[in-house]
């Protein structure tokens, strides 16, 4: 059983990591979730019936704990000063020698921070199914396997919350309209 979760921890850690750093938008949260994901699937790794893929168990503990703690973090007050974090990568993982223009590299990740925090502002179901698409690369299908929804469902979420996405981007940047 003990090398049941190494392996597991050797082969899930990144991705566990990535999705709730990208649901939470913080370092030391995605950590302490990681920790927490992997502590449950330790205690209930015996309690996995396979009757979905291994893979999409774990992504759908990984998003009940981020949704856990998003809920928790609602009831918090947050100040609007409050500065977003840069991002997990160094300078030099930003301006690779290929890229001649490091403004046009700040602007793409102040972007992308931007609209990540605008995914977190959206409902819960329809910030994970978004994540789980985009962020994650999963298909429709994949999407509605670890949210356990049906995939008709999981269209509808993305299509409100692209929808949705785009009004609050809209404010966020004072624009007129943004088209999606």
């Amino acid at each position: 059983m003990g090398e049941d979760i190494r392996s597991l921890l050797a082969a899930y850690q990144d991705k566990v990591y990535n999705q709730a750093y990208r649901m939470l938008g913080n370092r030391e949260e995605a950590d302490e979730a990681s920790q927490d994901v992997f502590l449950r699937i330790h205690r209930s790794l015996d309690e996995f019936r396979g009757e979905s893929k291994l893979s999409s168990w774990i992504f759908r503990i990984t998003a009940n704990v981020c949704i856990s703690r998003l809920r928790k973090k609602q009831l918090e007050v947050a100040s609007i000063d409050e500065t977003l974090d840069s991002g997990d990568k160094t300078v030099a993982e930003l301006i690779p020698d290929d890229q001649p223009d490091p403004s046009e590299q700040y602007a793409s990740l102040e972007t992308a921070e931007m609209i990540r925090a605008q995914v977190r502002r959206l409902p819960a179901n329809w910030a994970q199914a978004i994540s789980l698409h985009h962020f994650q690369g999963m298909s429709y299908d994949e999407v509605a396997e670890v949210m356990e929804i049906p995939r008709a469902t999981v269209a509808t979420y993305i299509l409100r919350g692209r929808r949705q996405l785009a009004r609050q981007l809209t404010a966020a940047l004072g624009k007129d309209e943004l088209s999606y």
